[in-house]
């Protein structure tokens, strides 16, 4: 590991005037827990370090009329047991509860888990199913931008990455939250992750949803999102558009599922996990049907 400045700042204008102050590769880091096996693995060689972890106004989860703002630096095992996330956002309090051990859901934070980039991100897929919006601040001022087009910014993006896997982010911005709407009345959400074993476990896929149902229980908006099945997790509206409108029949659901496998396989059908996952996410999906019909009480 090479030398590198560090920096612990308290407030997000202290950020940026180090931004303006230093010139060289900078890494930004909240709980640490990816991106120092990163550093230590040269991986990534920053020559400046800056630690967000003392930043309390980007630690938070409040309601703001229709919406549940979170931010950026609060920590997974903050998330998992909030009564407004639990209330309004399931699958996004069963994935931070699911998220590598207690240690490291005590210091990951949100913010460090979308920002990395990787396809196994346990609250990104939650998110994505939630419909989840960043807001993202530099010297010049705020951006926001959907969780999907984060990760897919276009080819002639303007972005340049904060980080080696992650095209959304330029080198002056920082994550500062991350919002979504709260559940309606009749909207129901869960996720599950498939890994080798109970604790520390990398996910090998992922599945989030949220449904919200008409008053003749008939699937009125329906959100369903996979993980480690692609560069980064991913909505499935071909298999959304299978259970729109319809009644959650075993032959509907079953409908779905099938067309879940499909998606897999038209994106990695080239790995030698693809028969392995093509499969297994028909058993995961269908967990996560059933922790919503029971919510639901359908």
């Amino acid at each position: 590991m090479k030398e590198f400045k560090y920096y612990s700042p308290k407030s997000l204008n202290e950020i940026f005037k180090i931004f303006e102050a230093e010139k060289g590769e900078t890494c930004l880091i909240a709980g640490g827990t990816d991106v120092m096996l990163e550093i230590n693995s040269k991986k990534v060689n920053p020559d400046v370090v800056i630690n967000l972890k003392s930043i309390d106004e980007i630690n938070y989860i409040k309601e703001d009329n229709e919406f549940i703002r979170i931010g950026a630096g609060t920590t997974f095992t903050k998330l998992s047991s909030d009564a407004v996330i639990l209330n309004s956002a399931r699958a996004l309090a069963q994935a931070c509860s699911k998220v590598g051990s207690t240690q490291i859901r005590n210091l990951g934070t949100i913010g460090g888990n979308i920002v990395t980039g990787s396809a196994c991100g346990d609250s990104v897929s939650a998110l994505v199913a939630l419909d989840a919006i960043l807001v993202i601040q530099s010297p010049k001022g705020k951006r926001e931008i959907t969780l999907t087009d984060f990760y897919s910014p276009g080819q002639k993006s303007v972005c340049d990455g904060c980080y080696h896997n992650t095209p959304g982010i330029g080198k002056d911005e920082v994550l500062v939250e991350v919002y979504f709407k709260k559940a309606e009345k009749n909207e129901f959400s869960a996720f599950r992750k498939l890994g080798k074993r109970k604790a520390l476990a990398k996910s090998i896929l992922t599945v989030g949803m949220s449904i919200e149902f008409d008053d003749d229980k008939k699937v009125k908006n329906a959100r369903i999102s996979l993980g480690a099945v692609g560069k980064h997790p991913y909505r499935v509206t071909s298999a959304e558009n299978i259970i729109d409108g319809k009644k959650l029949s075993d032959e509907t659901i079953e409908d779905c599922l099938n067309e879940i496998s499909n998606i897999v396989i038209a994106n990695i059908g080239s790995r030698a996990s693809c028969p392995f996952k093509k499969e297994s996410v028909k058993g995961v999906a269908r967990e996560v049907f059933a922790s919503i019909i029971e919510q639901s009480s359908l």
